[in-house]
């Protein structure tokens, strides 16, 4: 409660900052994040299309609207923002990844497996991206392209655990079960309170030999 207490007390001083100096971005920019962190998207919104009235090409709070319209839940906006994000800084990472996920949301499978790969090719450590991109291919039913982004996954973080389980899913749906069964083994060994492993791991055992049964 005292957080929440002392965050209403900065935003009401930067509003009241901003009254005086309406022309001060650096202000209006923390004033928009603040608003973002409240919930409070529309007024995030509001604040940061007067940013770009006055500075139209700052990427960095074309970043911050097309979050808040994401968050607002106008995918349209939010594609066209990241859009802008990347026209006037083509190595914004970050940018890449949310127009992967905003599409994605907006059921525009090519475009989103585009701006993911964009996402990868500039920065190849970046784990959520290859978690969204074998997700959106299993959910194309693409299970051998998800396995070769999860491979990339796993080698890069061999201790993801969450990894693994979407690499025994994969296997799962190619029938490959000895395989799914490793993968599953794996989650658990990395994360025993994985319940939804356990249970593969116990239907898959009904289709293999695999000598150890269940966990």
């Amino acid at each position: 409660m005292s957080d929440q207490l002392n965050i209403r007390e900065i935003v009401k001083n930067l509003e009241k900052k901003v009254r005086e100096k309406p022309t001060d971005v650096a202000i209006m920019l923390t004033l928009g994040q603040y608003y973002y962190l409240q919930g409070r998207f529309q007024e995030a919104i509001n604040t940061y299309e007067k940013i770009l009235q006055i500075e139209p090409g700052f990427p960095l709070v074309h970043y911050h609207l097309g979050l808040s319209y994401f968050r607002a839940a106008n995918l349209g906006k939010a594609k066209e923002s990241m859009q802008q994000v990347i026209k006037l800084d083509e190595d914004f990472t970050m940018a890449y990844y949310w127009l992967g996920l905003i599409t994605y949301r907006a059921g525009e499978n090519a475009q989103a497996i585009e701006a993911l790969k964009k996402c990868l090719e500039k920065d190849s450590g970046h784990l959520i991206a290859f978690d969204d991109l074998a997700v959106i291919y299993m959910s194309l039913r693409q299970h051998r392209k998800a396995i070769q982004a999860l491979e990339k996954l796993i080698k890069a973080y061999p201790d993801h655990a969450a990894g693994y389980f979407h690499l025994g899913m994969a296997y799962t749906h190619l029938e490959r079960y000895h395989e799914a069964l490793y993968h599953f083994r794996k989650t658990i060994e990395l994360n025993p309170e994985d319940c939804e492993a356990r249970r593969m791991i116990e239907a898959l055992t009904e289709f293999t030999e695999y000598p150890d049964g269940p966990i």
